[in-house]
C-alpha cells in the first residue's frame, strides 16, 4: 500500500451504506481512527477526505462497506505516513511498504512470499512481532503480536491487517485464499462484519494469540502479479474487501468436504468411489479434476486423517491406543506407523512436543469441533 497510489483510490463518492453485519459499523469506525486522533487529526475531516459522511461516526445503526473501508484505511495511512494507522510505538512509512511489496514479488510462490514479507516486516518495526510456524501437514501458521500504544483498540488493528493480508495474498495468486483457520484474542464484537463469511474458514475468538493458518495448496501456488504498479492499479479500483468468495468451490474443496463428511460418519478411509458419488462425479473424472488442481486423492485422504489424529493428540486426553481405534486403526502399531510416516514423529513424541503450544492447542480444538462425529438417529 505505497505512497504512489493514484488519487482515484481516494476520490470522494457517495458511501454505500450496508447492514452492520456486512460492514464496519459506525460505532467501531471511531476505533479505526484512534491512532490518528491521538496524533491530532480531526476524525470528521478524515472521513470527509475518504468520501464518507462524518455523521456515520459512532452510529451503531449504519455501517460502511468494503470499498469505503479501503478508502478510509488508505486515507489514514496517507495522513500519518504509517501503514499501521498510528497504532504502534514504531510504525512503518509508506515508502518502506512499497519496498516490502517489491521484495516479496520476487518470490517463486506464495509460501516464499509470506516468508519474505514476515522478514521484511520485522526489520521495519519490532512492534508487529510476526512469526511463522510450519505444520506437519504442510499448512503454515502466521502469528502477529501487534504491540500497540495505550489509547487504541488493538483488536481493530488486528482486523485491518488480517483483512489486508487475506486480500493481498489472494490477489497475488489470482484467487481467494482457502484459509484453514483464523484465531483472534478478541472475545468477539457483534458490531463488526461476519469474519467467518469474509475469510471463508472457522474463526476462533478468545484465542491465546492472533493467527492466520494458510492451506498448503495455496502456499505452493505461483505468484501471478509481479509489479508494485499492478498493486497500485488494483487499489485504484477500490476493491470491496468485505466481499465473500461466491465462486463455486473447486474440486479439491468439494472432495475434501466429502471425505470429512464420510469420516464424521465413521468411514475414516473412504474409497474414491464413495467420494466420487458424493461430489456427483466418477472415480476417473475425479482423479482427473484433482490432478489438474495439483492434488491427489490418496494424499488428500491421508492428510485429512492425519490432521484429525494430530488434533485428538493435543485437544483430548484420550490414550493413544484409543485415538488409533477411534480413527479406524485396528492395531496400535498400525496407527503409530501411519502417524510417523505422516508427521515424521511418533504419536507420543508429537503430544509431548506440542502439548504446551497454545496456538496448536487452539487450532486442534477448533478442528475437533469442526469434525465432531455425526450421531445417526434411527427412525
Amino acid at each position: 500500500m505505497g505512497q504512489a497510489m493514484p488519487t482515484p483510490c481516494l476520490a470522494a463518492s457517495t458511501p454505500g451504506l450496508v447492514e452492520p453485519a456486512h460492514g464496519l459499523g459506525g460505532a467501531t469506525i471511531g476505533e479505526l481512527l484512534q491512532g490518528a486522533v491521538l496524533q491530532g487529526h480531526d476524525p470528521h475531516k478524515l472521513l470527509e477526505a475518504a468520501g464518507i459522511d462524518p455523521a456515520i461516526l459512532n452510529d451503531p445503526a449504519i455501517a460502511i462497506g468494503g470499498r469505503d473501508f479501503v478508502r478510509l484505511v488508505r486515507q489514514v495511512q496517507i495522513a500519518l505516513d504509517d501503514v499501521y494507522l498510528g497504532f504502534l510505538p514504531q510504525g512503518s512509512r509508506l515508502a518502506l511498504e512499497d519496498e516490502r511489496i517489491l521484495c516479496l514479488l520476487q518470490a517463486a510462490n506464495l509460501g516464499e512470499a509470506i516468508r519474505f514479507s514476515v522478514r521484511f516486516t520485522n526489520a521495519m518495526t519490532p512492534d508487529v512481532g510476526a512469526q511463522l510456524f510450519p505444520e506437519a501437514c504442510g499448512a503454515l501458521r502466521h502469528a502477529c503480536a501487534y504491540r500497540t500504544i495505550p489509547g487504541v483498540n488493538r483488536a481493530m488493528l488486528v482486523w485491518v491487517r488480517f483483512i489486508w493480508i487475506y486480500q493481498f495474498f489472494g490477489w497475488l495468486i489470482g484467487r481467494p485464499l482457502k484459509m484453514k483457520g483464523l484465531s483472534v484474542s478478541e472475545p468477539g464484537n457483534a458490531e463488526r462484519f461476519d469474519p467467518s463469511a469474509l475469510f471463508g474458514c472457522p474463526v476462533t475468538f478468545g484465542a491465546p494469540e492472533d493467527m492466520l493458518t494458510y492451506d498448503m495448496r495455496d502456499l505452493n501456488r505461483p505468484l501471478l502479479r509481479r509489479s508494485v504498479r499492478e498493486y497500485q492499479d488494483y487499489c485504484a479500483t477500490e476493491p470491496d474487501w468485505f466481499a465473500a468468495d461466491i465462486r463455486p468451490p473447486d474440486w479439491t474443496t468439494r472432495t475434501r468436504k466429502a471425505i470429512i463428511d464420510l469420516q464424521r460418519l465413521g468411514s475414516w478411509f473412504p474409497t474414491i468411489e464413495q467420494v466420487a458419488d458424493r461430489v456427483s462425479s466418477s472415480p476417473r473424472q475425479l482423479r482427473h479434476h484433482l490432478s489438474q488442481e495439483g492434488e491427489n486423492f490418496q494424499n488428500l485422504r491421508t492428510r485429512l486423517r492425519g490432521e484429525a489424529a494430530s488434533a485428538y493428540l493435543l485437544a483430548s486426553d484420550l490414550p493413544i491406543q484409543e485415538i488409533g481405534m477411534l480413527l479406524g486403526f485396528s492395531e496400535p502399531g498400525s496407527f503409530s506407523r501411519h502417524f510417523i510416516s505422516w508427521a515424521g514423529t511418533s504419536p507420543s513424541d508429537y503430544r509431548a512436543q506440542h502439548i504446551g503450544d497454545a496456538g496448536r492447542m487452539a487450532n486442534a480444538s477448533a478442528l475437533l469441533a469442526e469434525r465432531r462425529p455425526l450421531r445417526i438417529i434411527e427412525p
